[in-house]
């Protein structure tokens, strides 16, 4: 792949991730610091496509990164980010007049982080008890307008237990990222996941297009607080 390639790559993977709108030739060309033509910046774009990073989901659309693509986009773009000082204001506020039982505790501070990261949020406990909060976030994004792909994410709901049993023996207390075919969820999503202290498994849920660096940002400042 040739370094022009790798950056456009990248633009697209951010773009799309900010705007859920497929990325086309002539953005690339209007965003790109390099002098180069649409027409060069389309053929990049095929080979990206022909290598599989990349898919036009429909003729004369733009181009949208698949599964291949969001993973070699981690491996060699993602930025470690702090957690936003609003973000870190609201989480804290919350732990601070949550005066219930520890549990009690993390599912408020479950339900701000579904919340701020727009995503689902799924708790275990232990292998048997299990919570989570904000699926409304997450059948509220652009994805989601596939019946079959609710369907699909509903179905696993009903069987949480089973799936919290595989991210317990996977998951550790490095934020880990598990991405289209590797997420047990739904091969449509992915699930940014770690263990807390007192071994709680926490899981955000979103689709591939989710903002990772963010919200890795904030499960690491619930590591922190938790």
């Amino acid at each position: 792949m040739k370094e022009r390639q790798i950056k456009f790559l990248d633009y697209t993977v951010r773009n799309y991730i900010k705007t859920a709108q497929p990325v086309g030739s002539n953005l690339l060309a209007q965003k790109s610091k390099e002098k180069v033509s649409p027409a060069t910046i389309r053929n990049d774009l095929m080979e990206l496509e022909k290598e599989g990073f990349l898919y036009q989901p429909y003729t004369s659309a733009g181009r949208v990164p698949t599964e291949k693509g969001y993973k070699f986009w981690l491996n060699n773009f993602f930025q470690e980010k702090k957690i936003s000082q609003k973000h870190e204001n609201e989480l804290k506020k919350k732990l601070s007049y949550t005066k219930n039982n520890f549990e009690q505790k993390i599912k408020e501070l479950a339900k701000i982080t579904a919340n701020i990261t727009h995503s689902s949020i799924v708790v275990g406990f232990s292998q048997n008890n299990v919570y989570y909060t904000g699926i409304s976030h997450l059948f509220s994004q652009p994805e989601f307008r596939k019946y079959e792909l609710v369907c699909s994410i509903s179905e696993v709901v009903d069987s949480l237990d089973e799936v919290i049993d595989i991210l317990y023996q996977k998951i550790d207390k490095e934020i880990k990222f598990l991405i289209g075919s590797e997420n047990p969820f739904s091969k449509e999503c992915s699930i940014i996941a770690t263990k807390l202290n007192r071994n709680i498994l926490v899981s955000l849920l979103g689709p591939m297009r989710m903002d990772y660096e963010n919200n890795a940002a904030v499960l690491k400042y619930l590591q922190k607080i938790i």
